[in-house]
């Protein structure tokens, strides 16, 4: 039916969103509770898996790239960095992204988070004031869990969202640029799968070439600068990364992915991955129909968050960060005009409390519910004639 948002609703979630973040707030403030030289009484880092990334980029400087897959070179960095640190976090990403981080590994650890988590910050504010009508709506970008908890571990999950976000509304404005910003999600390879079909399949071909020059472009820098066998060393590295996922063994409950919440429910690993494998099929299909079904109109709002939420349903290597891109989709959405949207869009925001959650209940796939709900109302509103081609909805 349809939905009016009154003044005194949007002021409820408001202050419901302050005391979400005041609650995470103070969940910090208690763990940081006996740190020592920037270790938590854990021995976990303060700043959490940021100490992957200044390891591999201090790891490069030293003239030990050809290492930086391996746990006992990253390691030693790891002491380095947080003299009584007694928690590992492997480097996991492709050459890409080692191209962004080693030059912030000339910076003291924690000089280089705060740098990181800065300038990620400031990028993800500035594109979130693009997408919201207002700059009060920057309330629920800020205290969004997914983008909030980055306090703690700063993470790649702001950058993530504020590349597709600025490049999603760039695309029928500036469509070379777009898919210039579109070929540094490189440095994510299974958080832009989606992206050459939205392009090809609506036609934006300007944004496609543009996408493909840039991303082919980025990789041959990597590969200049660090040699591209750091290529085939990183392809040999993904069943380890893989296991973190598959055996289970990352300490937190930061997992995102439907395969690795079932797995958190002790579902058997076989039957986890048809079900993964059938939820990603469906919803990359769902995607895909969205694009093709918007195609003549250009309903962008829709094509936007199915974008988003399908992204979010493929790829079984998720953690709560990337749950980020689930209120990118939800801003380009726009308002809620029904409660089913209002329910997306309240999904989509808080679907980083997977995290939470799990410390302190069972696991619960808030993640992929909040990534279907989304890509639900994404489908009924592409079926909306009355959109406005070529423009995105209002938020």
């Amino acid at each position: 039916m349809p939905l009016t948002v009154r003044p005194w609703m949007r002021l409820l979630f408001e202050v419901g969103a302050v005391l979400v973040a005041l609650g995470l707030l103070g969940v910090f403030i208690w763990v940081l509770q006996g740190a020592h030289d920037w270790a938590l009484a854990s021995g976990q880092p303060v700043f959490g898996d940021y100490i992957a990334f200044w390891s591999a980029g201090r790891a490069t400087l030293e003239g030990h790239v050809a290492e930086v897959h391996d746990r006992a070179t990253t390691w030693i960095y790891h002491q380095q960095a947080i003299t009584p640190i007694r928690f590992h976090a492997p480097w996991n990403s492709p050459p890409t992204f080692l191209l962004i981080v080693t030059p912030l590994a000339l910076l003291p650890f924690p000089v280089s988070a705060v740098v990181f988590l800065t300038v990620t910050g400031a990028f993800y504010f500035v594109v979130a004031r693009k997408l919201l009508p207002d700059a009060r709506a920057l309330l629920f970008a800020a205290t969004m869990p997914a983008a909030f908890y980055h306090l703690a571990t700063a993470q790649v999950g702001l950058l993530i969202a504020a590349i597709t976000g600025l490049a999603l509304h760039w695309l029928d404005k500036r469509p070379r640029a777009a898919g210039a910003l579109v070929g540094l999600l490189a440095i994510k390879p299974h958080l832009a799968v989606l992206w050459p079909f939205l392009l090809a399949i609506t036609g934006r071909w300007r944004a496609f070439f543009a996408a493909a020059v840039s991303t082919l472009s980025f990789i041959l820098l990597a590969g200049l600068v660090f040699g591209f066998e750091t290529y085939l060393r990183f392809f040999e590295s993904l069943e380890r990364s893989a296991a973190l996922i598959s055996e289970q063994r990352i300490t937190t409950p930061a997992y995102a992915s439907l395969f690795a919440n079932l797995l958190q429910w002790h579902v058997d690993r076989d039957a986890a991955t048809i079900a993964h494998a059938v939820s990603a099929a469906l919803g990359a299909g769902l995607s895909g129909w969205i694009f093709l079904r918007t195609q003549r109109t250009q309903q962008f709002g829709a094509q936007a968050a199915a974008l988003c939420a399908g992204t979010l349903l493929i790829s079984p290597y998720l953690f709560f960060y990337d749950g980020i891109l689930l209120g990118v989709g939800a801003a380009l959405l726009g308002v809620p005009r029904t409660r089913f949207e209002l329910l997306a869009a309240v999904l989509a925001w808080s679907a980083g409390l997977t995290l939470t959650i799990g410390y302190f209940l069972e696991p619960f796939p808030l993640c992929p519910l909040a990534a279907w709900v989304l890509l639900i109302a994404a489908f009924a509103r592409s079926g909306n004639a009355a959109a406005r081609p070529g423009q995105a909805q209002p938020t």
